[in-house]
């Protein structure tokens, strides 16, 4: 630290109470006074405390806010998940109204109409969350959309063409939720099939 010196003074009191009996001085004699002034590096590690504490600070915010924002995202998921299982509910309540009035008396025709009416509510669930079934027959094989389960042997569809679906698959959006399980369009071994007729005969 840098020190300055302020010289010595002598200052004269007068004590007014005692004008009547004479000035009365009195010499006061200061002591030296040392004023001191912060260094450079004394300045500069005070600004590095400063800098410190606020990104400790800074961090500290920062990991609070991710901890509430993946509250928040489980909330939103857990909420939404219960408002797609409330209206999947209301289907199923209709699966069982329409099996506990199938009797004798019962055709299979109006059966059959009140299912359907069932699959169209629940297609419509499945829009409304914007899910939609991947096409598969006549496609390209495609592994990103398609899991290929067996190959036929068919003349109808080329080589690597979607020739049966197995289990339909459903995007939402864009995202892949469920792949279609396909069997594969290969093309007809005829040497293989002229020796078995063959063999039969």
């Amino acid at each position: 630290m840098t020190r300055t010196k302020k010289s010595k003074d002598k200052k004269k009191i007068m004590d007014r109470n005692n004008l009547k009996e004479g000035t009365v001085e009195i010499e006061v004699e200061e002591t030296d006074k040392e004023i001191t002034q912060p260094t450079n590096e004394e300045l500069l590690a005070t600004k590095i405390a400063d800098l410190e504490d606020k990104l400790l600070r800074q961090t500290a915010e920062f990991e609070n806010y991710k901890k509430r924002m993946l509250r928040q995202y489980d909330d939103m998921i857990k909420f939404a998940g219960e408002k797609v299982i409330t209206e999947l509910l209301e289907i199923a309540d209709n699966f069982n109204r329409a099996l506990g009035h199938k009797d004798e008396n019962t055709n299979f025709e109006s059966f059959r109409e009140g299912i359907d009416l069932i699959y169209n509510q629940m297609s419509g669930l499945l829009d409304k969350y914007n899910v939609k079934p991947i096409e598969t027959i006549g496609k390209p094989f495609d592994p990103n959309l398609h899991e290929a389960l067996m190959q036929v042997e068919t003349d109808e569809y080329d080589e690597g063409i979607v020739a049966i679906e197995i289990m339909k698959g459903y995007k939402m959006g864009d995202k892949v939720i469920r792949h279609s399980k396909v069997g594969v369009a290969r093309p007809v071994n005829k040497e293989k099939n002229d020796k078995e007729d063959n063999s039969l005969k």
